[in-house]
């Protein structure tokens, strides 16, 4: 399974808030990485949150076996996507389509064939975006049916205390090897996703979130809900840095309000 991510700083506002551009990307990304989608794009814009600053728009959709998630913050000029498929596509292309569609300052690009980790890329709150926990499971006992996994999915995001901003959405698909069964749930802090292999007992969990958390006790609680012979998890930064690569509005804010001077009896000119 190659997991592809990619993060982009400093973009056009009016960009990461065009819904027909973000329903563009995801109809056309899988096709030209040969990539089978499995439903049509979803897309949930996003403008009364839990924090303000992350008004945008989130959206996905599953791949045959796989996902494609991106997340695009208007107001901090910021995008995150995620791409998620059981077989090798050119990621060179990835990044080409995401730059054309969202140029942006600066991007990070991270890819990694689960069950082997990424590179390292150790969080730092004080600095950074936010988390990404990865989770492999082998020898899956969990939730293996499609009412097992929306019940399990609906629960979910308040049992790790984060914030559902959809119902969870299930899917069956086929690829190659076999079925794979799918669920994803979009939070306001970003998305939770599991693949089951149904031929391997193979499964892989992320959760992506711009709220730092609790690793430790959060993996706790997923390991309880996703019970299975063995483990791994990895914990990685998205967004490294990005305190000082923000968007900073006060200088716009000022800007915008110049006008205010011109004002009779405002004490500027005229």
């Amino acid at each position: 399974m190659l997991h592809f991510t990619m993060d982009g700083f400093g973009g056009h506002r009016s960009r990461f808030d065009d819904i027909r551009l973000v329903q563009e990307i995801l109809e056309e990304l899988p096709d030209r990485l040969g990539l089978q989608p499995a439903m049509p794009p979803m897309l949930l814009p996003y403008y009364n949150g839990v924090e303000p600053d992350d008004c945008g728009i989130s959206a996905f959709l599953f791949l045959a076996g796989g996902h494609l998630t991106l997340h695009t913050f208007s107001f901090r000029e910021c995008f995150f996507a995620d791409l998620v498929a059981p077989r090798a596509f050119d990621v060179a292309e990835a990044q080409r389509a995401f730059s054309v569609a969202l140029p942006t300052r600066s991007f990070e690009i991270h890819t990694a064939e689960r069950p082997k980790p990424f590179d390292a890329v150790p969080v730092h709150p004080e600095a950074d975006f936010g988390p990404h926990l990865l989770v492999n499971l082998d020898g899956y006992s969990g939730p293996n049916d499609m009412d097992g996994l929306f019940a399990l999915f609906d629960e979910l995001p308040e049992r790790i205390d984060m914030t559902p901003i959809m119902r969870p959405y299930v899917l069956r698909s086929k690829t190659r090897e076999g079925t794979v069964l799918s669920a994803m749930t979009m939070i306001a802090e970003s998305h939770v996703a599991l693949h089951i292999e149904q031929w391997s007992g193979r499964a892989f969990f992320d959760i992506f979130s711009c709220k730092f958390f609790n690793a430790d006790a959060i993996a706790s609680k997923l390991l309880d809900a996703l019970p299975a012979r063995t483990h791994s998890q990895q914990l990685i930064a998205r967004g490294c840095g990005y305190r000082t690569r923000r968007t900073e509005r006060a200088p716009e804010h000022e800007r915008t309000k110049r006008w205010l001077a011109t004002r009779p009896g405002s004490g500027g000119p005229g």
